[in-house]
Parts: structure tokens; C-alpha cells; sequence
């Protein structure tokens, strides 16, 4: 087993969100206000002992001009220690990192998103967004411009290449990422902070637009506007605060050669994902067989795919015959190896588009054991997967309680 120093030495203490929703006016600094103040007084602690700072959403054009002083002034928080920005996956495990290292002693973690006019017709002709998109890329390059390799940043196109050769490589179906989308909707139409609630059958996958072959509608995560916040410190200052520490019990953030885009020469398994995982699972005494609540990315439904195969819940290329196996028609959910939930928030497909940030604030408030109707019995672990299957920084963390 490769060395885990921070083994259960830090704990989530606090956790806010706001709603979301897909046109709600508001600028990411006014969102990551409204979860940050949440966070905080979730965790009941004063502001000012926090001394680090770190999310997305925050560049400094994003939040007004000055990124993370405009954040740290506008909650009041007098002096810091240690800052950074982040995206997906790390920027958790770059606060946890800072806790254990000493950099500072209690870290505010926020992610902020708006539904900017990139992502979708409507978000296009919105005055609103449009300014808001313009005060953002003054001064900067236009990433993409006619270069197909780049334009990832803004579309769904590769991962559409990448879900066609999935199924070529391994003569899969569509009833597995039909699957996946119907969990997550599932679960979203019980999370009174979803953006989309009505149910969906597997009739409605397949029926649903096909947006490029062989991706469809509901393969996609939905942009909104939302913000979700946490709060990182030492599992022994969290025996003092108001709710049960969750703890984090190993993490790994993936990198492999491949870089940020998927080459088919080296294969499925080549991506950084899977290293990810792998160096996870050699610093965890939590097994595969011990999961209450699995997380796997859904930014698109083959980002689920990898994360399950990754993980080792099958091997590569069975993840439509697991999926199947593990159907509950009755419930219209999943239940890998008939125990291990997903995705019991709904996930970007459902909740909506926070990046994967939400997967932590949900397996936190899961893991305390609070969320009435929604409460899974028993849940004491949960594996996060954010971060996409394909490119940059996919994280993985175990979060555990007693």
C-alpha cells in the first residue's frame, strides 16, 4: 500500500448551496456569497478563523475584477495565509492538501458557475449573460477560434467521438448511458435543489434530440447557475464543531502523457482517470465492497462509464452488462453489486452543472445521516469522482464517518 500520511487527519465541518436554476440573474460572486456564508454557518464557526481560500468560478475577471480579494473582502474575512484557484476535482483536494500541510488551519472551498451564453441557445440571447461574457473576455484570446483541437473548452463533440468508439471498441449499446441518465433524474426529482425534477424512463432517453451522433439531449449535463461551498480543517479541531466530522480518508489527483485529449492509440485505460483511481485505491483502507455511495463524473454519460470501469466495478468495456445487472426497475435507479448507490443528488445530468462539486456537499450531508426522505440508511462512505474521464485533474477522494 503506498504511504497515506493524512489518512482521517482532516474533516468537511461545513457545507452550503444555493439553488439551482437556469436563469436566476445573478453574478457568480453574488452565488459563491450566498454558499460560502452557508458553509460557514453550517459549520458554526466564526469567519475570521478561516485563513484559506480556493474554488473555481473565481478568476479574477469572473468575480468583478480581483478573484479571490473580492471574495475574501465581501465576506469580511480580515487575513489569509494561503490562497489558490482550482477547477473540477482539485481544487478540493488542493485545499485538503494545504490543511495537511500547514498552510493553513481552516479552508473556505467554493466552486461558483453561471450558464453562460456558450452553453445554450437561450443563454445566447440573454442580454444579461452576453454582458457578463463580455466584461469576462476583455483583454483575454479567444480560446478555440478555428481550431477544432481546442474547441473541447466550449463543446461536446469529442466526447461524442469518444462515445462512438466506446461503443465500436466494445459493442456496447445505448441502454448503459440510458441508465445512467435515468439514475441521475431519479434521484434529482427527490433533491428539493434540483434544477430538473420531472422523471425520465429509458423511453424518453432514446426518444430524446440527438445532438451529435451518437450523443443525445440527455447524454449532457445542464447549465445553471449555482454555487456550492465547503469547509476543510483538522479532524481534531472538528470534534469540536457542531456535526459529525466527515473525514477524508485518501485522495489522488490522476495525470497521465496523454495530456488534455484522448488518443486512441493508447486506449481506453491510458486516460488519467484510471491512474487516478488506481492511486487512490492503494492509499484506502476502504474497499470497492465497503461503498455506501459512489460519485462518478457525469459532465456526459461516458464520463459515468469510465469512472464505473475505472473504478474496477467491471472491467473495461462491461459497464453495460453491470449496469443492467444492477438496474432496480422497480426504483429506476442503480444499485451497483445491489448495495452502492449513484449519483443520489442527480448529479450535472439532473441537479446540474456544478463542475462535479456537488457530488462532496451531497456525500457530506449523506454521510452525517440528515437527509430525512432522502437519507441513505447507513451511508458511512462515499467514493467523489469529479474531474472528467478524458483530460485534466480527475480527483478521487474517499470521504468516510464513524
Amino acid at each position: 500500500m503506498a504511504r497515506n500520511p493524512l489518512k482521517d487527519s482532516l474533516a468537511v465541518v461545513g457545507v452550503g448551496s444555493t439553488p439551482y436554476g437556469r436563469d436566476l440573474k445573478r453574478t457568480e460572486l453574488s452565488l459563491a456569497l450566498e454558499a460560502a456564508i452557508g458553509a460557514i454557518e453550517d459549520a458554526g464557526i466564526d469567519r475570521q478563523e478561516i485563513d484559506g481560500v480556493c474554488g473555481t468560478g473565481m478568476d479574477p475577471l469572473a468575480m468583478g475584477g480581483s478573484g479571490f480579494l473580492t471574495l475574501q473582502g465581501a465576506l469580511g474575512i480580515e487575513k489569509t495565509t494561503w490562497q489558490k484557484n482550482g477547477w473540477l476535482g482539485s481544487c478540493f483536494v488542493y485545499a485538503a492538501e494545504a490543511v495537511f500541510s500547514g498552510l493553513c488551519d481552516t479552508v473556505l472551498v467554493v466552486q461558483a458557475y453561471t450558464r453562460g451564453p456558450g452553453m445554450s441557445r437561450s443563454a445566447a440571447n440573454d442580454p444579461f449573460r452576453l454582458r457578463a461574457a463580455q466584461q469576462r473576455m476583455a483583454g483575454q484570446v479567444l480560446t478555440g477560434q478555428s481550431d477544432f483541437a481546442r474547441r473541447w473548452i466550449h463543446s461536446g463533440e469529442p466526447y461524442a467521438a469518444w462515445m462512438a468508439r466506446y461503443m465500436h471498441d466494445y459493442k456496447a449499446t445505448k441502454d448503459a448511458f440510458a441508465r445512467i441518465a435515468v439514475n441521475n433524474r431519479t434521484h434529482a426529482t427527490r433533491n428539493p435543489r434540483a434544477a430538473m425534477r420531472t422523471p425520465i424512463t429509458m423511453e424518453d432517453y432514446h426518444a430524446s434530440r440527438v445532438i451529435w451522433e451518437p450523443m443525445q439531449m440527455l447524454d449532457m449535463d445542464v447549465p445553471v447557475d449555482c454555487a456550492e461551498a465547503l469547509i476543510i480543517t483538522t479532524a481534531e479541531r472538528a470534534m469540536d464543531l457542531r456535526h459529525k466530522p466527515v473525514y477524508i480518508h485518501a485522495m489522488s489527483l490522476g495525470g497521465s502523457r496523454v495530456g488534455e485529449y484522448y488518443d486512441n492509440s493508447l486506449g481506453w485505460t491510458d486516460n488519467s482517470l484510471w491512474i487516478s483511481l488506481a492511486g487512490l485505491w492503494e492509499r484506502s483502507d476502504v474497499t470497492i465492497d465497503d461503498l455506501d455511495l459512489f460519485f462518478p463524473y457525469d459532465g456526459y454519460t461516458i464520463d459515468t462509464v469510465g469512472c464505473i470501469e475505472a473504478a474496477g466495478f467491471c472491467k473495461p468495456g462491461e459497464a453495460g452488462d453491470l449496469l443492467a445487472s444492477s438496474w432496480d426497475a422497480e426504483a429506476n435507479i442503480l444499485r451497483l453489486g445491489g448495495h452502492t448507490l449513484l449519483t443520489t443528488n442527480g448529479g450535472g445530468l439532473s441537479q446540474g452543472r456544478a463542475g462535479g462539486f456537488n457530488f462532496y456537499t451531497e456525500a457530506v450531508r449523506q454521510l452525517r445521516g440528515a437527509e430525512g426522505e432522502r437519507q441513505v440508511p447507513d451511508a458511512r462512505t462515499a467514493l467523489v469522482c469529479p474531474g472528467s474521464s478524458f483530460f485534466h485533474d480527475p480527483a478521487s477522494v474517499m470521504l468516510r464517518t464513524d
